[in-house]
């Protein structure tokens, strides 16, 4: 299994479908969410304003990108609060990922660590519990998503989802082999 951790700009991601998640108490939306919205001129805000969406626990909700962002499918999971997050419910929005993904059969497993930095979970926990989440469903229903997945980070998060990434590796030794790839923005100057 390859695990990819990326650092890209919404505008580079090329992938059919894309899960991020989101939270009840921040408004409007953070982290790589956030810039889902600004891209969609605001349309997840509308969302929530309207009540249409509201980040509740497994809250889940498909929206397209109508070419906005290269990826077509957008789908949002809700996480609850921000200052109840666990590991568990990182665990359990991993494994819901995968499995909405491979029902919408999207050819790739991408998504975010959403909260990082922002929560009071350590960061390599919150990688391990949702690529964790991810792995056991794939692994359970013999998905062929489990031969990689894509995770994104915010650059100042990077090294510690890599970190995270290498923890996960080390848990499952015994039942697949891990590579990880960690791909790094390059940096803009102006």
């Amino acid at each position: 299994m390859k695990i990819k951790v990326l650092s890209e700009s919404l505008d580079a991601l090329t992938y059919d479908g894309l899960a991020l998640g989101f939270f009840s108490d921040e408004r409007p939306p953070r982290g790589y969410c956030g810039l889902a919205d600004w891209r969609l001129n605001g349309l997840i805000s509308k969302l929530i304003v309207e009540g249409r969406i509201t980040g509740a626990f497994m809250e889940k909700t498909l929206i397209f990108s109508n070419h906005r962002i290269p990826s077509s499918k957008i789908f949002l999971i809700g996480l609850g609060e921000s200052t109840q997050l666990t590991y568990e419910k990182l665990y359990t929005a991993g494994s819901t990922i995968s499995q909405t993904l491979s029902e919408m059969e999207c050819a790739d497993l991408v998504f975010d660590i959403p909260g990082s930095g922002r929560c009071n979970l350590e960061i390599p926990g919150m990688a391990v519990a949702m690529v964790s989440g991810a792995f056991d469903f794939c692994d359970r229903k013999q998905s062929d998503v489990t031969s990689g997945m894509i995770v994104l980070s915010d650059g100042n998060f990077f090294d510690e989802i890599v970190l995270g990434m290498h923890e996960f590796k080390v848990s499952v030794k015994d039942r697949i082999a891990v590579d990880i790839l960690a791909e790094t923005a390059p940096v803009r100057t102006v």
